[in-house]
């Protein structure tokens, strides 16, 4: 048929399946699961499953931070620098072990090349997404009180729309979808735009690596 790219009915399911398998990879990464990729790591390196898992990191806690990890669509196929990375942080600091939100911040800043890469691809020159200084110094406020986060409902509402629409905004210009925040409010401004924007990907400063520049492509704004 003429102008029209006919996909047969095999290769549709599969392409399901496959982002199915995505969206679900936390779900379905169990303690089996996990064992067997530190069974793929320690024929890599198995002087160094033998110092950290479950030696320094128990195999639990190391399938936490990985859910963590695919919770947010890192990639962890490169089991042998997650490990490398637990060994250097976890030999630092053991109770690191017993904190997986600390240690998936941690991890993700040893991961950051290869996140970005993930993202944007080859390019040198990162666009983002920004957030407006002053909604973003009141977010922070809010999300890092001593009292525990607690987000007023109307600037939630704010931000979760202007966040889809600039997110769709740049993906209609062919550019990724990536907001870059600080760091203190990373995970929870990640976890808030989740359903708003499932495929908007949220980084923080220290997960741009030094060869790599950023250009703003949109602004999250208080007025937005």
């Amino acid at each position: 048929m003429a102008g029209y790219t006919v996909v047969d009915c095999s290769t549709v399911v599969a392409t399901h399946l496959s982002h199915l398998m995505q969206v679900n990879a936390a779900r379905l990464l169990g303690r089996v699961e996990t064992q067997q990729l530190v069974e793929h790591v320690t024929k890599l390196a198995p002087k160094l499953i033998e110092d950290v898992v479950p030696k320094m990191v128990p195999i639990a806690a190391l399938q936490k931070l990985l859910q963590l990890l695919l919770e947010e669509g890192v990639h962890i196929r490169d089991m042998r620098s997650v490990v490398e990375a637990l060994a250097e942080h976890v030999g630092a600091n053991p109770n690191l072990a017993n904190d997986p939100q600390e240690l998936s911040r941690r991890i993700r800043v040893a991961l950051a090349p290869a996140i970005v890469q993930q993202i944007y691809g080859p390019v040198r020159e990162l666009e983002v997404i920004a957030i407006e200084p002053d909604l973003e110094r009141l977010l922070s406020q809010a999300l890092t009180s001593q009292n525990g986060p607690v987000l007023d409902p109307s600037m939630a509402d704010i931000l979760t729309r202007s966040a889809a629409d600039s997110a769709k905004r740049q993906e209609d210009l062919g550019h990724p979808a990536c907001l870059l925040v600080p760091d203190a409010i990373r995970v929870p401004i990640a976890r808030l735009l989740k359903r708003a924007a499932p495929r908007l990907r949220v980084l923080s400063h220290s997960e741009i690596p030094d060869t790599h520049s950023i250009r703003i492509g949109s602004i999250i704004g208080a007025a937005a």
